[in-house]
C-alpha cells in the first residue's frame, strides 16, 4: 500500500482528540487517533524514507507519532541516512507524547548502543526541552542496568533544569535507578537537590509510590522529609 497522509488524517476522532489535547498540552493540535490505530495503519504499508518526507511534522500530534513508528520499522538498518533523519525528528519533537512513544519502540542492539550513548550525550547538553527528554528517556531504557551509575550521575548533572518535561523525565529515570540500586540513589539524594528541588522532591514522590521499593526503603524516604520539614 502507498500511503497517503489524507488516509491516516481520517482515522481521526473527535472525542478522543479533546483527551489527547488535555493529556499533552502544547502548540501542536491532535486528530484523536489511538495509538493502536496508528500501528494498525502502519502494518498496512511498506515504509520508505520518502514516505517521511510526506509527512508535515509538527502539524498534528499523531502525524508526529506515525513518523517515529515508520522511523523505527526503517531503523532496521541504522545507516548514515537513518542517523539523519532521526536527528531532525529529535530536533522536532514538541511534546511528551511523541517522545515517550518514539523511545518505547525503538530497538538498538548492543552492537548500536555506544553510538546511540554518544548522541544522548548531546542531546542532554541541548537548550530544546523535548531534545533533552529524548535523551533521558533513552538512557532509562537502554543503559541504567549498563552503565555505572556514577557515570550516569556525571551524565544528568549537565542538563539544564526547569523545564517540567526535562525534570519530571529525570525523577523517573532517578527513581528507576533506586529500584536496581536503592541505597544509591538513597545516598546522592543530596546531589539531586543540588540540581533541582523540584526533581529531589518529585524523585523521593515516586519512589514512595513505586512497589518495587520495600516498606522499610520508604520509611527511610519519609523520615528524610520529616527531618526536612
Amino acid at each position: 500500500m502507498c500511503m497517503q497522509i489524507e488516509d491516516f488524517q481520517k482515522l481521526k476522532d473527535d472525542a478522543h482528540k479533546v483527551f489527547v489535547e488535555k493529556l499533552t498540552p502544547g502548540h501542536i493540535p491532535s486528530l484523536g487517533i489511538k495509538i493502536p490505530l496508528i500501528k494498525q495503519f502502519v502494518r498496512t504499508i511498506q515504509p520508505t524514507y520518502e514516505m517521511l518526507e510526506m509527512i508535515p511534522l509538527n502539524e498534528y500530534i499523531e502525524q508526529d507519532i506515525l513518523y517515529g513508528f515508520l522511523l523505527n520499522r526503517l531503523g532496521k538498518v541504522k545507516d548514515e541516512r537513518y542517523d539523519c533523519y532521526m536527528e531532525k525528528y529529535v530536533a522536532s519533537m514538541s511534546n511528551w507524547m511523541t517522545v515517550d512513544t518514539f523511545v518505547s519502540n525503538t530497538a538498538f542492539q548492543k552492537n548500536e548502543q555506544e553510538e546511540l550513548y554518544k548522541r544522548i550525550q548531546k542531546w542532554l547538553t541541548s537548550k530544546e526541552e523535548f531534545v533533552v527528554r529524548t535523551g533521558v528517556v533513552m538512557i532509562k531504557k537502554y543503559f541504567i542496568q549498563q552503565k555505572d551509575f556514577d557515570e550516569l550521575f556525571e551524565l544528568i548533572s549537565t542538563i539544564s533544569y526547569g523545564p517540567y518535561y526535562i525534570d519530571m523525565a529525570v525523577a523517573w529515570l532517578l527513581c528507576s535507578m533506586a529500584c536496581l540500586d536503592f541505597n544509591y540513589i538513597y545516598i546522592h539524594l543530596i546531589d539531586v537537590r543540588k540540581y533541582s528541588e523540584f526533581v529531589y522532591k518529585k524523585t523521593i514522590q515516586k519512589m514512595r509510590e513505586s512497589y518495587l521499593i520495600t516498606q522499610e526503603q520508604k520509611a527511610m524516604l519519609s523520615s528524610i522529609l520529616i527531618f526536612q520539614q
